[in-house]
C-alpha cells in the first residue's frame, strides 16, 4: 500500500500506558466514521504497513488506540509521531456541496453563467487564504481558478464536475489567443503587453 492509495488520518502523537496503547489525533471535521476502523496503516521506508486494531476508544478529543503486536511502551514510543493513513475507500461521504481535493482532478470546470466546460482540473493548490484549482484550458493554457469561501460551488460526482461562479475577467485572460507581431503569444498569460 503507498500514500496515493490513501489519505491522510492524523497522527500518532505519544505513548498512554506501560501496556504499548498509544494516542491517536484524528485530522477530519468528523471522527465518527472512523471509530469502527480495524486496520490503520503507518509508514515504514517508503511503504504504509498495516497495523489491526484490537480497541479504539474517545479521550477527549483524541482517541487511545491499541494494535495488535505494540504490547510495551517501548514499542509504542516507535510509533510516536508518525502519521497514519487509511485507504481511499474508506474515506466518508462529503455532504452536498463539498468535495475531497483529491478527488476532482481530471473532472471538468464548468461555468455556471454558459453551462459550458471550460478547463480540466489539473490539482487543487491548498496554501494561501483559499484553496485553487489548478485547471487545463482548452486551448492549452495553464491557470488558477480562486476557491474563497463565498465562491459557489456545486458538486456532481457521476458527472465528474464542478459548477463554479468564475470571476469576471478570468477567463479573457487565460483564454486569449491574441498574438503579438512576432507570431508569439504576448506575456506570461496570453495577452500583449500593449493591452
Amino acid at each position: 500500500m503507498t500514500q496515493d492509495n490513501c489519505f491522510l488520518l492524523g497522527k500518532i502523537t505519544k505513548p498512554y500506558s506501560f501496556k504499548g496503547e498509544v494516542v491517536l489525533w484524528m485530522d477530519v471535521d468528523d471522527s465518527e466514521p472512523y471509530e469502527d476502523v480495524d486496520t490503520l496503516w503507518l509508514p515504514q521506508q517508503s511503504i504504509l504497513v498495516p497495523y489491526a486494531v484490537e480497541s479504539l476508544r474517545r479521550n477527549k478529543d483524541r482517541f487511545v488506540v491499541r494494535l495488535a503486536d505494540v504490547n510495551t511502551e517501548a514499542a509504542a514510543k516507535q510509533l510516536a509521531g508518525k502519521d497514519v493513513w487509511l485507504p481511499l475507500a474508506e474515506m466518508a461521504p462529503m455532504e452536498d456541496g463539498k468535495f475531497y481535493f483529491h478527488e476532482v482532478q481530471g473532472w471538468s470546470a464548468i461555468d455556471r453563467s454558459t453551462g459550458e466546460a471550460v478547463a480540466t482540473i489539473v490539482h487543487v493548490v491548498d496554501q494561501g487564504a483559499y484553496p485553487m484549482l489548478e485547471v487545463e484550458f482548452g486551448n492549452g493554457n495553464q491557470g488558477f481558478i480562486p476557491l474563497p469561501d463565498h465562491v459557489k460551488v456545486d458538486v456532481k460526482r457521476e458527472e465528474q464536475q464542478l459548477i463554479l461562479d468564475l470571476p469576471e475577467g478570468l477567463l479573457d485572460v487565460y483564454l486569449s489567443n491574441d498574438l503579438d507581431q512576432d507570431g508569439d503569444k504576448g506575456g506570461e498569460f496570453g495577452w500583449n503587453e500593449e493591452d
